[in-house]
């Protein structure tokens, strides 16, 4: 007989087009206060939003706000930098200038390991190349930093090493250096670069316009790091469920997980209890016996999505949702 395994978590979703920074709009932000700082005091042009789908894309798969992963690529680009496609016609070029001299290697083979194929220089000139890796960028570096987006946007400024040495140099003062970042970096290419003046460049760009459905995930309150598909909020008949991927949470919480491709199935097993869920149906197995989801399991970029409060709480583990911060907080 089936029974339906309690209320899968449920999120309101809503937020509104403000000008100005509102709580909660940048995910879990933590750590370097934006006191003073003018967030939002310009829209995305017209030219971000044409690629607002590609944004989105790239953002909900690598937990990345997607508002903000287009103002990082605005800023890096100007929204003006524009490459030509074979018939002559200009798209805006998205690149990202470091990968010229010091991340070549990663954006290589962050394709290899993405499409099969290395990426080139000139592949940073297209945007659904260059995009992508921005977001990927982002997603590790707010990992290293613990959700710090002040921190993220610097890093991505001058490179994680070179913030890391100005934080060494400065401690607490780190954002209101003002001297070039040059003198901290091994081999620079520049005799001048930027400063932390470009942390409210990046924010004024910033804008509520695309949607994101995106979240975060804690562990005893410890940030999860996701390789390629981080969680998502699913809306389904006006009721939002948030997906997790199976295999970077269970095996945090030491669960084994086995996926048979021939059936479907992916099955998790912790501390004695048994979960089997069927990709695309409303029915999984737990100990055996059989239960009713509210949504079911899924694929999303090649990774199994599974509802998160069933396999959750069916492991006896508390869940909690932080709307304010797009944060599931998992306590075991």
């Amino acid at each position: 007989m089936k029974k339906i395994i309690g209320t899968i978590l449920a999120a309101a979703l809503s937020v509104s087009s403000l000008t100005a920074f509102a709580s909660g709009a940048i995910p879990d932000h933590r750590g370097t206060s934006m006191d003073g700082i003018e967030i939002g005091t310009a829209s995305l042009n017209s030219t971000v939003k044409s690629y607002s789908d590609l944004f989105k894309e790239a953002g909900d798969q690598y937990g990345v706000d997607p508002n903000l992963l287009a103002a990082i690529c605005m800023q890096e680009s100007s929204g003006r930098n524009l490459s030509y496609r074979d018939d002559g016609s200009e798209y805006p070029a998205w690149g990202i200038m470091q990968i010229e001299y010091t991340l070549e290697s990663s954006f290589a083979e962050f394709g290899l390991r993405t499409t099969g194929e290395e990426w080139t220089l000139e592949d940073r000139l297209d945007p659904e190349k260059a995009v992508p890796f921005a977001a990927y960028l982002i997603s590790q570096s707010l990992i290293s930093y613990d959700c710090d987006y002040m921190k993220m946007i610097q890093a991505y400024n001058f490179g994680q090493t070179v913030l890391d040495r100005i934080i060494d140099a400065v401690g607490d003062e780190w954002l209101s250096e003002r001297i070039n970042a040059a003198q901290y970096a091994d081999n620079w290419p520049y005799d001048t670069y930027g400063d932390a003046e470009y942390i409210e460049h990046v924010l004024r760009y910033y804008h509520q316009d695309i949607d994101y459905i995106g979240a975060k995930v804690r562990i005893n309150g410890e940030l999860l790091a996701f390789e390629d598909q981080y969680p998502l909020l699913e809306t389904i008949n006006g009721s939002t469920y948030t997906l997790i991927p199976v295999r970077g949470v269970s095996e945090a919480l030491d669960a084994e997980v086995e996926w048979d491709g021939e059936n479907n199935t992916v099955e998790i097993q912790k501390d004695g209890i048994d979960i089997t869920l069927f990709i695309d149906s409303d029915t999984a197995v737990l100990n055996g016996e059989e239960v009713a989801l509210e949504t079911p399991a899924m694929i999303k970029n090649g990774r199994t999505m599974v509802p998160l409060r069933f396999v959750m709480e069916s492991f006896n583990l508390d869940v909690d949702w932080d709307q304010d911060t797009r944060t599931v907080e998992i306590t075991k």
